[in-house]
Order: structure tokens, then sequence, then C-alpha cells
């Protein structure tokens, strides 16, 4: 797994989960390597929410929230962890003020809505500390969808940024540091 221009592997074990049909909810059965499987369950279905399977592979398909679960051991620091933490208990509120029910009870329709709105409250007050937790996970499970062999089975990413118009001196200095 690629972020930004560091290699990371990542060990990212399938989530055993039970499908509730009524709900239309995979519930996640074991803890993972940093998120017990309550958060677990959150995770993959918001993701599943934001990428849901059509024609093309969702982001369970994509094993999104393994991955992401692992890259809390392997990658994310103290902050990071504590950013994804604080969403996944704050989604679990928003739903119990919201729908007076636990997130994993409320049905398909009821937590589409929860995280429409929560996605619209998030992009139009970008001031709050949930707007920053919810706007900084929805970029990582993009990221870790659109990297992933099932949604992009040619995706190659190249590391290091790009640097357009460069001076001789920047140049040199790169070429200095070894880095061509």
């Amino acid at each position: 797994m690629f972020i930004g221009a560091t290699a990371y592997i990542v060990s990212a074990p399938l989530l055993a989960s039970i499908f509730n049909k009524k709900i239309d909810m995979h519930k996640v059965v074991n803890n993972g390597q940093f998120f017990d499987a309550d958060a677990l369950t959150v995770l993959s279905d918001v993701a599943e929410i934001m990428i849901p399977k059509t024609d093309t592979p969702g982001a369970t398909d994509a094993n999104v929230a393994s991955v992401l679960d692992g890259l809390m051991v392997t990658w994310a620091g103290s902050k990071t962890k504590q950013q994804y933490t604080s969403i996944i208990q704050q989604i679990k509120v928003i739903a119990k003020a919201t729908y007076q029910g636990a997130y994993h009870q409320l049905s398909l329709q009821q937590r589409q809505q929860l995280i429409t709105e929560l996605d619209k409250t998030a992009f139009v007050n970008q001031e709050t500390d949930l707007s920053a937790s919810y706007r900084h996970l929805k970029e990582m499970i993009f990221h870790v969808y659109y990297t992933s062999e099932h949604a992009n089975p040619d995706f190659v990413l190249i590391p290091g940024g790009y640097r357009g118009d460069l001076s001789k001196t920047e140049l040199d200095a790169i070429k200095k540091r070894g880095y061509l």
C-alpha cells in the first residue's frame, strides 16, 4: 500500500462478518488489529455507504475497513488514530440522538441519510473537529478504495511529487540529494 510517496505493507486480514438481511448490514464479529469489532462494523458500513457495490466492486469488496485497520498499526500517528476513533464514536452518538437507536440497529435508509447529512455538514462547516475528522476519514476511504486491486486493477502509483517548473538551482539540489 502506498500513502504519498512512502511504501507501507499492510497486513489486512479479511473481516469475518455476519450479514443481517433485515437492515442490510455486515456485522463484524472479531476485533481487528486496532479497532474493535463494533468500530469495524461502523467503519465498514460507512465505507460501503460511501462506495456501494453496483456493477463495480464496493468498499467491502476492496476490504477498505480491514486496510484502514491495518494502517492504524503501521502508518497512522496518534492524531489520526484519535480522529478515526473519535469520528466512529461520534457517528454512533449522532445515530442515537437522531434515530433513538444504536447505529447497528438502524435501517440502511436511516444509515445512508445519517452519512449524507454528516457529509453535507462536514463540507459546509469545515471548522469543527467533527468535520475535520470526517473529511480525513472519507479521504482515506476513497484513497484505499481507488488504490485497491479490486477497484482499479491497472493502478500504478509512482512515488514522489510532481514538481512542474524547476530552476537550474533546484534541479542541481535534487541531483545532489541523489533523487535523479
